[in-house]
């Protein structure tokens, strides 16, 4: 599915959503449609039909005269919310009062946020302790340490790394720490097989796929969809996903496959449709809709 047919599904479907309006916007919206069309046709290069594409997405939203298409919501209620949030609560607050999720995801019960917090907190001791047992185990392992105890403090660590960054808030301290030690235990590894140009490959592999794979989860929206501790359920991945600033969401597009992305990109077109109609105008929506409009 190109450009082409993702523009054109967002007009036909915003058009189709929308209840009554006047005659003389009607007949502007098709005259301004067969413009945009035509511009399309003359359109010699990727660059020239993206711009066309965007300037039919933006007439969508925003109409003749530039002026969006709704209003804001109203403002929202406050709830108190912590400094350095856990994964758990920081979903929570992704979710509250969000038009980008369902009407009963939008609301927060103090027991809701009470019960996320306590579990974000038992997840936290449960890195942290897992990563103090670790280190005491590997400072009491002899010196030098044996390939062997190398490669199994390495594997540990990613584990820990992994876990700790899905836990979030405060526990991703504790990742930082055990991925400072992940990088003293390669270098030893490193070390050690110096001579063996075989064996140093496959460390680097080995450390190249830490980096590609592992360290993403910094991103918290990575450790929310393929955590070891993954809070967001399927339905909400597109919600989640544009409620993100367009960097985060040009990262997150990049990492998947071409097939998996065009279908996040149509699917977030249809929800940014359906948050339209009820009359919400996200900040970001230009820079947004530039991310998601990229063949």
């Amino acid at each position: 599915m190109g450009l082409r047919k993702l523009w054109r599904d967002f007009i036909a479907g915003f058009r189709a959503g929308r209840a009554g309006g006047e005659a003389l916007r009607e007949f502007e919206d098709e005259q301004e449609v067969q413009r945009l069309g035509a511009q399309w046709g003359k359109a010699k290069t990727p660059a020239d039909r993206e711009a066309v594409g965007l300037e039919a997405i933006k007439y969508a939203i925003y109409g003749a005269k530039g002026e969006p298409r709704g209003t804001h919501l109203a403002e929202k209620h406050e709830l108190e919310w912590s400094d350095n949030p856990g994964a758990r609560e920081a979903y929570l607050i992704k979710r509250w009062h969000n038009p980008y999720f369902g009407p009963s995801r939008r609301i927060v019960s103090t027991e809701e946020l009470s019960e996320a917090r306590k579990t974000d907190h038992d997840k936290f001791l449960l890195a942290q302790n897992s990563f103090s047992g670790l280190a005491k185990e590997i400072g009491g392992l002899p010196s030098p340490m044996t390939v062997g105890d190398l490669h199994k403090a390495r594997q540990s660590l990613d584990e820990i790394i992994q876990f700790a960054v899905s836990v979030g808030g405060p526990a991703k301290e504790v990742a930082v720490k055990a991925d400072q030690i992940r990088d003293a235990v390669v270098l030893a590894l490193r070390e050690a097989f110096s001579g063996d140009a075989e064996k140093l490959e496959k460390i680097e592999r080995a450390d190249t796929y830490h980096k590609d794979h592992v360290r993403k989860f910094y991103l918290p929206i990575m450790a929310e969809i393929i955590g070891t501790e993954r809070i967001t359920p399927n339905e909400e991945l597109v919600p989640s996903l544009l409620s993100e600033d367009p960097a985060t969401i040009s990262i997150v597009l990049d990492s998947l496959p071409e097939d998996d992305r065009v279908v996040m990109q149509a699917a977030a077109m249809k929800l940014i449709l359906r948050v339209l109609e009820e009359g919400y105008i996200d900040p970001q929506l230009d820079k947004k809709l530039a991310v998601l409009a990229r063949d």
